[in-house]
């Protein structure tokens, strides 16, 4: 796999597969919600349900690291409210429409204004309670938490959720992915090494004390990175 660009949000690096394992989903969910998925057969044709996000190269069926952060913060509100893909869909397509932003999901402004937006939306077309409502705000603002940006606003670094689909909202952010980094890959922060050398260099037999003596980071980081590595294999 080719590096990155400096600097670049969308250059296509990751297959589905890859970005399921990073984000712990499903790869079945990532092409649904960034390729579009076939429907039931309508008057002898097959209906053809449209992506929620715009995939960096669609004809390649690859993305980027702009789509992981979107996917990401899809898979934040999917992950404990199990909201429909039609309804993300369309509530993902009022926000675009009120923001004037073709990716509001990673806009810096999405905070501010689309969060508000998303959750009306949904609410309108779920019966959503108030306490459902402010739960689901929280788990965009937890997602949202995860993303480091420039001073210019642009996501530069994210940290995925590395212990389940439950991760409590101050679980550490210890492992991260930044497309300058690793190539792109999960990596040690404050390291730089990818975690997938961390549990090779463990399935070989190494002891997590001393690789991190040996990459000078906290052990902590080194058991968070095989905790993460675990989780991607049972999401794959």
């Amino acid at each position: 796999m080719p590096p990155f660009d400096k600097c670049s949000l969308d250059a296509a690096a990751y297959t589905p597969a890859e970005a399921a394992c990073i984000l712990g989903l499903s790869a079945s969910t990532v092409r649904n919600w960034s390729f579009g998925q076939s429907g039931r057969v309508r008057k002898g044709q097959r209906e053809r349900f449209q992506p929620v996000i715009e995939a960096a190269d669609s004809s390649r069926k690859l993305l980027s690291f702009a789509n992981l952060c979107e996917l990401h913060l899809l898979s934040a509100i999917r992950r404990q409210h199990r909201i429909t893909l039609p309804v993300v869909r369309q509530s993902v397509r009022y926000v675009q429409q009120h923001m004037a932003k073709q990716r509001p999901l990673i806009d810096v402004e999405f905070r501010t204004n689309g969060i508000s937006l998303f959750v009306e939306q949904a609410s309108r077309l779920l019966d959503v309670s108030r306490e459902g409502q402010m739960a689901l705000r929280g788990d965009f603002e937890r997602a949202l938490s995860r993303i480091e940006r420039d001073s210019t606003g642009n996501p530069v670094r994210l940290f995925p959720y590395t212990r389940s689909r439950s991760d409590p909202p101050d679980s550490l952010a210890l492992v991260a992915v930044d497309p300058e980094v690793a190539f792109g890959r999960p990596m040690l922060v404050g390291a730089g090494v990818k975690t997938e050398v961390v549990a090779s260099r463990f399935g070989a037999g190494d002891e997590p004390a001393d690789m991190a003596t040996d990459y000078g980071v906290p052990l902590d980081t080194i058991l968070e990175a095989l905790r993460y590595e675990q989780r991607a294999l049972k999401a794959a």
